[in-house]
């Protein structure tokens, strides 16, 4: 169901409900007007009405109180009645450790409405690039020409099951001729999903030693766990050289990564 939708049909509910509980209200009083001032009243029947009368209004009222109690204390009620940056802090600053070295980072709250995650970005380095049907994280400045590409980009995939688009993935690196398959693991870091790394091709010099370059590219993959039918790809696009650079600092980014239904 859409947010618009969603929102629509609380709307709705709590009008419903409000406008039978009005209703009910004033039938009530009536009713207990009609008894008290009635020349031949029943004692118990009013009574009854009575008790019968504020029970039900009761009942309306409450069901009201408990659907804004729902809305504003659980994450879904919260998602319900406000957007993703209104259940987040903006900015924060968090210590991170690249290559033993620990460094202050300030982080921007990025969200995406659709497809109802957020995330924080190092807001001095990188920035948001919104697709239409995935998101990536880029340097805030263009790389020279001669270095790879540089990138973590974040997809919602429909209609599948983890180990379908994990398999497709490896199907994808497998397929190119300048990458090879690496390694898959279950991961809980940075966070839990299964992850896949291809990596370019080993090289072979003038003097006919191999082995990978400075340059040689990375393309790791998380896939988080199927639920109702979707699972989310995060693939981190560097080079061997900045592994502990960008490599580092991609890592410690989607560690705040969260999907909010």
């Amino acid at each position: 169901m859409s947010r618009d939708k969603l929102d629509k049909r609380m709307e709705q509910l709590l009008k419903r409900q409000t406008k039978d509980a009005v209703n009910l209200k004033n039938e009530t009083w009536n009713r207990i007007d009609i008894e008290l001032f009635s020349s031949t009243p029943d004692i118990e029947k009013k009574r009854k009405r009575k008790r019968k009368g504020f029970a039900i209004a009761g009942m309306s009222i409450a069901a009201i109180i408990a659907i804004l109690v729902f809305g504003m204390n659980t994450e879904p009620g919260q998602a319900m009645f406000h957007g993703l940056k209104d259940m987040f802090i903006e900015e924060k600053q968090e210590e991170i450790e690249l290559e033993g070295e620990k460094e202050d980072t300030n982080v921007q709250l990025e969200t995406n409405e659709e497809l109802r995650y957020v995330i924080y970005i190092d807001e001095d380095r990188y920035k948001m690039i919104e697709g239409e049907t995935s998101d990536r994280i880029e340097t805030l400045d263009p790389l020279p020409e001669q270095f790879p590409e540089v990138y973590m980009e974040i997809t919602r995939v429909e209609d599948a099951t983890t180990e379908e688009v994990v398999e497709a993935i490896k199907q994808e690196i497998n397929n190119d001729k300048d990458m090879e398959f690496r390694r898959e693991e279950s991961v809980t870091e940075p966070i839990e999903a299964e992850m896949i790394q291809g990596m370019g091709l080993e090289y072979t010099n003038e003097f006919g030693k191999t082995g990978h370059q400075w340059d040689t590219p990375i393309h790791r993959y998380y896939v988080t766990d199927e639920d109702e039918g979707q699972v989310f790809v995060i693939k981190q696009v560097y080079f061997l050289e900045a592994a502990e650079g960008h490599g580092a600092r991609f890592h410690y980014m989607l560690e705040s990564f969260q999907v909010v239904k």
